[in-house]
Order: structure tokens, then C-alpha cells, then sequence
């Protein structure tokens, strides 16, 4: 970081060098700690290397400025170089020597002993620090108001107020707003407020809180102009004790909660999605809120991630979280009942918020279908098995009646000739098939051909005859 603005020559607490033209000397001696020392060295000549410094002591350096002045004597040009360093040491320490290049020679500079004042009361009556909370005892994860209020007079100028981040442990810490400047009294206040959530138990510490001030001091420049100049140092309060309380029952919710759950439709098609939304609304921090997974057994759940809104008002630190899922099933499923339990802080005991099942009714439930086919298809077969029983117990009847009906036909044929002396071919032949009628199928068709009295036996018909008594006698 540059340092900005005119740069001082300064002519006391100088050590001149070895090398001609070249000094180095700082700004004040002794100075109070938490207040910033700037280091000078100074070198005449056309081209002038100055030393990279990171640390004097053990005190890094913060700040670095340079500058090029010019000035005409006895016919000629002069060019001066200022380079600056800027550090705060806590305590006295001794500036080393450092090497210098002017118009390529070298030159040292010589230690510069800095002395440190810590108990100083400079500066008591014109600014104070304090760090202020609204409870001093508070349970794990309870809300715990903080606000760091730093004092100035206001007839002191102060150039700049910068608030060094608040020190702590075993917290999780939130930041309000910005900081706040109103009037009291003789001093301008600003205010830095914080959300403080212990996150275990025990006497935990809060701070301390620091600020650093810049306040407006005139020194005269190079060419003798007065300028105001910026000189920094560092105001600590004290520190805050508060005493936690553990939770019981291994609750680690604190505050009032509320938990809310929609599914819709509640009615759906199998394989449509029902969409559901699980929503906590908390007087509390949820920031690390979640609920264990939803499993449901036949069902597909896909569940987008939470969505978290936290807010502070009037005292209040509250918020939401809500979820959504979608479920797609194939049968009637039945969401579980969601609970969860936290600690109410202002009855010291555990509460536990519980919603009910919701029952999801799928129409054209695949499961139900299969079983409803099942059923259709049971009463089916058993027409068709019954359908076949009748029938196979009809064939031996029908069978029967038509081979009564034959029999009946061929005794007709057989006797009717009685006068005749010899019978018929056809007669003779249907008298050879009557043994066989019962066991033969061949020789029941041609029986039932030659019974009737306008069927003429072809000789097809003597070859098949013959074929078949053939095999029967053999």
C-alpha cells in the first residue's frame, strides 16, 4: 500500500550516514504503543536504490511512499530521494542498519533505537471502546445480541476509524447490517453489531474488540507548507465473559419451531408425479438444519436441494427451510408422519413438533390391475375348464346315440331282404363290419357309407374294406 500525500522532511531524531547526503531518521520518538512509526531515508544523487523492507524487528512493515524533489544550487541540478516505511510496533525495537546505493556507492544507515510507552493515558478522555451483550448466561446455539461501540470526540480529528475483525472462539458469528454513526453527547458513537451463537459449553470468551484510529497532525512539508498528516494507533476493550448452558436430551434445535407439509394431488395416475414440500419455519438459527432422507417403500423420490432464508428484526432471529420432492409411484402409497424436537428457552424444555401421514390414492394402480386380470383371467379359465368338462362328458353320449343310430340303420339294411335266399355284397360286407364298429373309427365311416340304401360300393371302396378286415383278422 502506497502512502498518499506530501511526505515529511524530517530534521530531528536523524542519524546522518556514512554516505554523503543520505540520513534516515523517524517521525517520533518515544512513541505510544498501538501507534504507527514512519521510517524515512533520504539520498541525494541522479540515481539512488533503496532497500526492500518487509519486517523491522518483528513488526511487518505496512505501508511504503516515495518522492523525487529537484532543486537548482550553484549551477546545478540536485535530485532528492525520500523513501518511506510505515510499521506499529507493540514494543520498543531497534531500526537495523540498511544499505543504500547512491549513483552506484554505497552507503549504510545507522540503528535508530525506537521506544515504545505502554502505559500511556493519551488519548483516555477523547476516544473509548466496550463491547455490550443483552445476557450474560445462554444456552448452546441461543442467540446471544452483541454490539461494539466505539467513542469519539467529537473535536478530535480523526481522519479514519477502521475496526479490527472482533476476536472469539466456540461461536458461530453473524454480522448485522452496517456499522452505525449517531451523536451522544460530546462524542460521535459507532456501532458494529453481531449475532453471537455459542457452540458449546462452558465460560466462553468474546473479544477483545480493537479499532484503529487516524488522527490529523500538522507538520510542516519540504517546502515549508503546514499539512495535516495521518498518525495511526490501536484502542482495545476489554474482553466478555458468558456462561453457557448445555441442551438437554440431545436436542441441538433451540427456539420455537413450526413444521409444515403439503402434498398435492393427493389423487394421481400411476406414474404421474405428486409433489410435496416439507417447510420449517424457526424463531431461531436453521442456517445447519436438515432432515434425514425420505425413503418410502415402492416409491421413486426425487428431492431438490433446501431453501434457507434467515432475517433479524426487532430482537428476533428467525427463518425458514423448505424442501420439495417429487414422488412417482405405481400403487397407493402413504407419506410417514415428519417430526423433529427442540428446546424452548423461554419454558426450559423440550418440545417436539410431529405432522400426520398422508395417504396418496394412485389411480390405475398396476398392482391392483394385475390382481383384477388375475381374477378375469380365473373366471375365464374356469368357464373354459368347465365349458371342456361338458363337452367331454357329452362326447361318450354322443358317441353312444350314434353308434345306436348305426347299429340301428345297419340292421335295417341287413334284414331288408328277408326273402332273399343269398345276401347282397353290400349286406355281406356291412355284416363282417359289425364286430369292429366300437374299436375302429375306419371301419365305422365305411359302415355308415354302405348303410345307406342309395350308396353304390365303389371299387375304392371293396380295396379299403378289404385292407381293413385284412389287418383286423390277422
Amino acid at each position: 500500500m502506497l502512502i498518499r500525500g506530501s511526505l515529511i522532511i524530517l530534521f530531528i531524531f536523524s542519524s546522518f550516514l556514512f554516505g554523503a547526503g543520505v540520513k534516515a531518521s523517524i517521525d517520533e520518538n518515544p512513541i505510544i504503543a498501538g501507534e504507527s512509526v514512519e521510517f524515512a531515508i533520504e539520498a541525494e544523487g541522479e540515481q539512488v536504490q533503496f532497500p526492500k523492507i518487509e519486517k523491522i524487528g518483528e513488526y511487518r512493515v505496512t505501508a511504503e511512499g516515495s518522492q523525487r524533489l529537484e532543486r537548482f544550487e550553484d549551477n546545478h541540478n540536485i535530485v532528492r530521494w525520500i523513501k518511506l516505511y510505515a510499521f506499529t510496533p507493540k514494543k520498543s525495537v531497534t531500526i537495523p542498519s540498511f544499505d543504500v546505493f547512491v549513483d552506484g556507492k554505497k552507503a549504510v544507515t545507522e540503528p535508530i533505537f525506537v521506544q515504545v510507552k505502554t502505559n500511556s493515558q493519551q488519548h483516555t478522555n477523547d476516544f473509548s471502546i466496550q463491547i455490550i451483550a443483552d445476557r450474560a448466561e445462554a444456552y448452546i446455539g441461543q442467540m446471544v445480541d452483541v454490539k461494539v461501540l466505539f467513542k469519539e470526540k467529537r473535536n478530535v480529528p480523526v481522519m479514519n476509524v477502521d475496526f479490527v475483525p472482533i476476536k472469539f472462539e466456540d461461536f458461530w458469528v453473524k454480522r448485522v447490517g452496517k456499522e452505525k454513526l449517531y451523536p451522544e453527547g460530546d462524542y460521535l458513537v459507532h456501532e458494529i453489531h453481531y449475532l453471537f451463537f455459542p457452540q458449546k459449553a462452558g465460560e466462553l470468551t468474546i473479544g477483545p474488540a480493537e479499532v484503529k484510529v487516524a488522527v490529523a497532525k500538522k507538520m510542516r512539508d519540504a517546502f515549508g507548507f503546514i499539512v495535516r498528516k495521518p498518525k495511526w494507533f490501536t484502542i482495545a476493550s476489554s474482553s466478555l465473559k458468558l456462561t453457557v448452558k448445555p441442551l438437554s436430551q440431545n436436542v441441538n434445535l433451540i427456539g420455537n419451531f413450526k413444521l409444515i407439509v403439503q402434498a398435492e394431488p393427493k389423487r394421481v395416475e400411476a406414474g404421474k408425479p405428486v409433489k410435496l414440500v416439507v417447510r420449517v419455519e424457526a424463531e431461531g438459527n436453521i442456517e445447519d438444519f436438515n432432515l434425514p432422507a425420505l425413503h418410502i417403500n415402492g416409491v421413486t423420490i426425487y428431492s431438490e436441494e433446501p431453501n434457507l432464508e434467515q432475517s433479524y428484526s426487532r430482537g428476533i432471529y428467525s427463518g425458514s427451510w423448505e424442501r420439495e420432492y417429487v414422488l412417482i409411484a405405481e400403487k397407493s402409497f402413504v407419506i410417514p408422519s415428519f417430526s423433529l424436537k427442540y428446546f424452548d428457552p423461554k419454558i426450559e424444555r423440550v418440545k417436539e413438533v410431529k405432522t400426520k401421514p398422508i395417504e396418496v390414492e394412485v389411480i390405475g394402480d398396476s398392482i391392483q390391475q394385475k390382481s383384477n386380470l388375475n381374477k378375469v383371467e380365473s373366471v375365464k379359465q374356469f368357464k373354459e375348464e368347465r365349458e371342456m368338462s361338458l363337452f367331454y362328458l357329452l362326447i361318450p353320449f354322443l358317441a353312444g346315440m350314434g353308434f345306436m343310430y348305426l347299429l340301428m340303420r345297419l340292421k335295417g339294411v341287413i334284414n331288408l331282404d328277408k326273402n332273399s335266399s343269398k345276401p347282397s355284397k353290400k349286406q355281406d360286407m356291412l355284416q363282417q363290419l359289425l364286430p369292429y364298429l366300437q374299436v375302429s373309427k375306419e371301419a365305422y365311416d365305411l359302415a355308415e357309407r354302405f348303410s345307406s340304401p342309395d350308396y353304390n360300393i365303389s371299387k375304392g371302396d371293396k380295396k379299403e374294406f378289404e385292407k381293413l378286415m385284412k389287418r383286423y383278422k390277422n
